[in-house]
């Protein structure tokens, strides 16, 4: 067989299981697959930032859960943080109650956002 009769064999994978052949296929494809580094396809997840507006929500038990609201979506001259917490987070949960909050700051201390504690 001479060398380009072996590499058309190999493309149209014509070579019978277990011979010597077949398994020169099977190692090469397996070294592509877990030797090729990802970054030659520019494939690695993308940290998008949180959206200002948007507010995550993790469980905290039963009816209860774990807000994180961004500073822009409270009023900028509010004095009663935890009423107003209370209303942008009924708009989107319903009637809940307010147990806690916690302001989240940024490393230059600028103030980013909350952490809210809520039940139903």
């Amino acid at each position: 067989m001479t060398f380009g009769q072996t590499i058309k064999s190999y493309i149209l994978w014509t070579h019978p299981r277990g011979g010597l052949h077949y398994d020169v296929m099977v190692t090469l494809i397996l070294a592509f697959i877990f030797l090729t580094p990802r970054s030659l396809f520019k494939d690695s997840p993308i940290n998008r930032p949180v959206h200002p507006n948007e507010i995550l929500v993790k469980p905290d038990g039963p009816n209860a859960f774990v807000y994180v609201v961004a500073a822009s979506n409270l009023p900028a001259q509010e004095s009663d943080i935890q009423a107003a917490l209370k209303r942008v987070l009924e708009s989107i949960a319903g009637k809940i109650e307010v147990s806690r909050y916690e302001e989240l700051r940024d490393t230059s201390g600028k103030l980013t956002g909350y952490r809210v504690w809520a039940h139903r």
